[in-house]
C-alpha cells in the first residue's frame, strides 16, 4: 500500500479524534509512534489492515463510515495536492477512467518491480459510450472505498451518475467489477 492512503487517514484521525486518536491507533496496530508515512513509500498491506481495524475501534465507525469519511477527506486533500488531475479533466467520467494511471504513477518511484506490480495491478478500467466498468483486485478489499472515492468525484463535477457493483471479491467473485454509468452523458 502506498504511504499517501496511510498518511491521509492518520490526518483524517487527527481531525477526527485528535493526536490521543493516533497513538491509540498505531499503538493497538503495532505500528511506532514515531511512524510518519512517506506518500511515495510502499507499507505491508497487512500494516494497512492494522491500521483501519483500529481506527474503526478506536472511532467506534463502521467500515462504509470509514469509507465516507475517507473518500471526503482524501478528495478534498487531493482538490490541494494535486489540482492538475481536476484541471484536466471536464468531468468525473475523464477522472475516473484515468484514475488507474494516477494511481499507478505512484508506482514509479518504487524501486522494487514486485512492489510496483502489486499497485499496478489493482485496477483496469473499460471505457465504454457512457460508461465505466472498473476491474478491482486487492487483498484489501477496498471495492467500497473505491465507490465511495467515485460518488465523491461524481458530486464534485456535479455529473449524474449510477454505480453498480456487479461481482465482489468479498462474496466470493474473481474481482471487483463496478460499473458506473452516466444515463444523460451525451443527451
Amino acid at each position: 500500500m502506498v504511504g499517501l492512503i496511510q498518511k491521509l487517514f492518520l490526518d483524517m484521525i487527527q481531525a477526527l479524534g485528535g493526536e490521543a486518536a493516533v497513538a491509540e491507533i498505531k499503538k493497538q496496530a503495532g505500528v511506532p509512534l514515531d511512524t510518519v508515512f512517506q506518500i511515495n513509500e510502499v507499507y505491508p498491506d497487512e500494516e494497512w489492515q492494522r491500521l483501519l481495524a483500529a481506527g474503526l475501534k478506536v472511532l467506534k465507525i463502521t467500515p462504509e463510515q470509514a469509507d465516507e469519511y475517507y473518500a471526503d477527506y482524501f478528495g478534498k486533500d487531493a482538490v490541494k495536492r494535486f489540482p492538475t488531475w481536476f484541471e484536466m479533466c471536464k468531468n468525473s467520467y475523464e477522472f475516473l477512467l484515468i484514475q488507474p494511471t494516477i494511481h499507478n504513477c505512484f508506482a514509479t518511484g518504487v524501486a522494487d518491480q514486485k512492489s510496483r506490480d502489486v499497485i499496478n495491478d489493482k485496477f483496469v478500467v473499460d471505457k465504454l459510450p457512457n460508461k465505466l466498468i472498473t476491474h478491482y483486485r486487492s487483498p484489501n478489499g477496498h471495492c467500497g472505498l473505491y465507490k465511495a472515492l467515485a460518488r465523491w468525484m461524481i458530486r464534485y463535477y456535479k455529473d449524474e451518475a449510477i454505480i453498480d457493483e456487479k461481482q465482489c471479491m468479498k462474496s466470493g467473485g474473481k474481482e471487483c467489477e463496478i460499473h458506473i454509468e452516466y444515463p444523460k452523458m451525451g443527451a
